[in-house]
């Protein structure tokens, strides 16, 4: 016996929206250690920015000396550099990186095993955070990147395909995911006040 149109429709949406949620999580992976944007100094040397760390390059080729704050280690100066105050936000981006990505894997669990299965609230809020997350990590860099970089040199600054444009990505598939997860459930039927029946079927009597 063929399934109804409107199930077969759900099913689509649930399968597209698992896809794009286990997409969005490999992407927040592989943005998470990658460079966000990167600017040039007045020195000539080129800085680069990413959620871990920040890596200054002297010379086209050279090997970079980086500061990495996620765990604290690196070039002493570049370090010195990172405990200013313009800093702050921009090293809570991998916390919230973080957290968005296993929040997706998560979510891609939770959803794809369908539980719990009366309650869907839980599934939607896992789903729901993880773009939010995503998002708060793009401000983070988007804002707090530039403010950083002005602290060591005025400088103008450009996102990175490899590491911002990831996260970008990845922000934007999980948001398509959620709206798809969320089309993708049956409606509740709702209960007629005083029988606990089925808004609109026959209430049974007695014989």
């Amino acid at each position: 016996m063929s399934r109804p149109a409107g199930t077969m429709a759900r099913r689509y949406r649930e399968g597209i929206g698992l896809i794009l949620l286990a997409l969005a999580a490999i992407l927040l992976q592989r943005s998470a250690t990658a460079p966000w944007m990167s600017g040039h100094g007045s020195d000539g040397a080129r800085y680069e920015v990413s959620p871990i760390g920040l890596t200054r390059f002297d010379a086209p080729g050279a090997t970079g000396v980086a500061c990495r704050w996620w765990p604290r280690l690196g070039d002493t100066d570049l370090c010195a550099i990172a405990d200013a105050g313009s800093f702050v936000w921009l090293r809570r981006a991998y916390p919230f990186t973080v957290l968005a990505l296993w929040t997706a894997v998560l979510a891609l669990f939770l959803n794809a095993l369908r539980v719990p299965r009366r309650r869907t609230t839980v599934r939607t809020v896992a789903t729901a955070a993880v773009p939010a997350l995503s998002l708060l990590a793009l401000w983070c860099l988007f804002v707090a990147g530039p403010r950083a970089l002005a602290a060591i040199a005025q400088m103008p600054v450009r996102p990175l395909a490899g590491g911002f444009g990831l996260m970008a990505t990845a922000t934007a598939m999980a948001g398509a995911a959620f709206a798809l997860l969320v089309a993708s459930r049956p409606g509740e039927p709702r209960l007629a006040v005083g029988d606990g029946s089925p808004s609109g079927a026959p209430v049974g009597h007695g014989l």
